[in-house]
């Protein structure tokens, strides 16, 4: 199995066993990520979903930097399409 996903396979596994009383949602993401995730892949713009979730371009940014850090993924498409590969959109 390549290291790679033997990483992500543990990254997740820690996530689960980190909270296992939350809804934790498939890939590991928290409701807002999801929420921001979902509007990424309608197309809509950091400004837009700022708006649309009543957040501000900072946290929406934060939340875009968390999740693809968290997943050493290298930008917003690519957390889209992992999240849409773990079944989460």
């Amino acid at each position: 199995m390549p290291g790679e996903l033997v990483r992500s396979l543990i990254e997740e596994l820690r996530v689960l066993l980190r909270s296992p009383t939350e809804s934790t949602r498939p890939g590991g993401f928290e409701g807002r990520e999801v929420e921001v995730l979902r509007l990424l892949a309608e197309g809509l713009e950091t400004t837009e979903i700022a708006a649309n979730l009543n957040y501000s371009e900072r946290t929406i940014k934060n939340i875009i930097f968390a999740v693809t850090r968290r997943l050493n993924l290298r930008n917003r498409t690519l957390a889209v399409a992992y999240a849409i590969r773990a079944g989460t959109l």
